[in-house]
């Protein structure tokens, strides 16, 4: 009964709203900020509009010819667009702001088509049908690249994690030139930018339609964005802007593990922070938007549970980084999500009781509440939850490194850790955490001399 629901409200929704259109973008100068504005039409009467300013822009920006600063503010505007095309999930996509190749038409369908199958899976929608969404664009000569060269230094996105924290220690460590980008930036975002010594980051406020929020009340599609791509287009915004010449990120190999199967294809909550899609992104970047940048991941080659070892290294950070996405506004760890629990797991076996409270306030395997969230990263579930987590082996070897290291210590084992010894691990386990913290040989694109640094701080 409920895919049928689903199935009809789709149906309903696609034949009254055919067409999705990107309409328009606006760049203004307001002090020292550059604010953005970006336009959308759903005829016959959705209208949106995003607003995002980037802070403290230099007044060198002004120098940045026309038709490039267009051209990365237009891409930009077209990852935005996913955020309000999902409400309606319209059959056509058209593009008015700006000019498309046949090329660059088929690089953003299939972003569509991978980076919202978690969005198709949750609303039962059939993405599969080669007639499922077009997308066209206004003819034209297609935008200009930005082709000078820029600062030799690199931005780092910072969310309030563990793994963008640890990239951004290590290269305040090696003294490598780096700032730090932060969108709508969270009290941990903030404190990570200063405890690496980035007393400037560049700071982006980014404002979504409340038109959105009313359509999910009313009963609208709604479901996950790639957002992290739209971070890496709002990256390349930033380096042209603010001189930089690399986009470095923190996705880790965990990322590429897909979370279920849905009509045939696998379904990656984390497909944007994968591998495939770092590989195709920065080869868009260098071709269509910023000839002599880089966009790759620092973490890359690493699980989880190995950053978290190397992160047991730097005590001083322990208090600073906040990974749980439900209790952002509290600035602290609900213990109950799967985020919390990924995190905790992976970090449990590496540092003092003393420390863990430090990090977390409280022992989340003493809450029998934990068992079903353990079950589910260890692949117990209908599916592995839509969060960004280690993999399920991974969850396996942290739990085994978890109980190994209280029994080595002649504790007695916390009520959901008892539960993970019983019923979870497996004869393999020991042997399989081995495997995991000693791997490096995920492929990555992380140039040698940042290799380098990479291999110093995790071995």
């Amino acid at each position: 009964m409920q895919k049928q629901e689903a199935s009809g409200k789709l149906e309903r929704l696609r034949g009254q709203y055919p067409v999705f259109s990107y309409d328009s973008f606006a760049i203004e100068a307001s002090g020292s900020s550059l604010r953005l504005q970006f336009d959308y039409r759903v005829p016959p009467d959705l209208n949106f509009t995003t607003h995002i300013v980037l802070e403290h822009a230099p007044d060198t920006w002004r120098q940045i010819p026309a038709p490039v600063i267009e051209n990365l503010v237009f891409h930009l505007g077209l990852i935005e667009s996913f955020s309000y095309w999902k409400a309606s999930c319209s059959p056509s996509i058209v593009v008015n702001a700006g000019p498309l190749s046949a090329e660059q038409i088929a690089w953003w369908k299939d972003l569509l088509l991978h980076g919202m199958r978690e969005f198709f899976y949750v609303n039962n929608i059939d993405f599969t049908a080669e007639d499922f969404v077009t997308l066209t664009a206004r003819d034209g000569l297609i935008g200009e690249a930005y082709d000078q060269p820029l600062s030799n230094r690199s931005l780092i996105p910072i969310g309030g994690g563990r793994d963008s924290a640890f990239t951004a220690r290590v290269f305040q460590q090696a003294a490598k030139p780096f700032g730090c980008m932060l969108l709508n930036p969270i009290p941990a975002a903030r404190r990570i930018a200063a405890d690496v010594g980035c007393d400037q980051p560049v700071i982006v406020q980014r404002t979504l339609d409340p038109r959105l929020l009313e359509l999910n009340r009313a009963g609208y599609l709604n479901g996950h964005t790639p957002f992290s791509a739209m971070l890496a287009f709002l990256s390349a915004v930033c380096l042209v802007v603010y001189d930089y010449s690399k986009t470095v990120i923190a996705n880790e190999r965990s990322s590429d593990e897909s979370n279920t199967i849905f009509l045939g294809k696998q379904i990656n909550h984390q497909y944007s922070k994968s591998f495939v899609f770092e590989e195709r992104f920065d080869r868009y970047l260098q071709k269509y938007l910023v000839r002599h940048a880089r966009y790759f991941s620092f973490v890359r080659p690493l699980y989880e549970l190995q950053i978290g070892r190397a992160f047991a290294r730097l005590p001083e950070m322990f208090g600073a980084f906040r990974s749980c996405n439900r209790n952002q506004k509290t600035d602290s760890w609900c213990g109950a999500c799967p985020k919390c629990l990924s995190v905790f797991i992976t970090s449990y076996p590496f540092v003092s009781g003393d420390d863990l409270i430090r990090m977390f306030g409280s022992d989340f395997f003493e809450s029998e509440s934990s068992i079903p969230i353990i079950r589910q990263l260890a692949g117990l579930g209908e599916h592995k939850p839509f969060e960004c987590v280690t993999t399920y082996d991974e969850a396996i070897a942290s739990l085994y490194l978890c109980v190994a290291k209280d029994e080595k210590e002649g504790k007695p084992l916390p009520v959901a850790l008892e539960y993970a010894r019983q019923a979870i691990l497996k004869p393999d386990a020991a042997s399989l955490a081995v495997r995991i913290l000693s791997n490096d040989d995920h492929p990555h694109r992380i140039p040698a001399e940042f290799e380098k640094l990479l291999k110093a701080a995790v071995r």
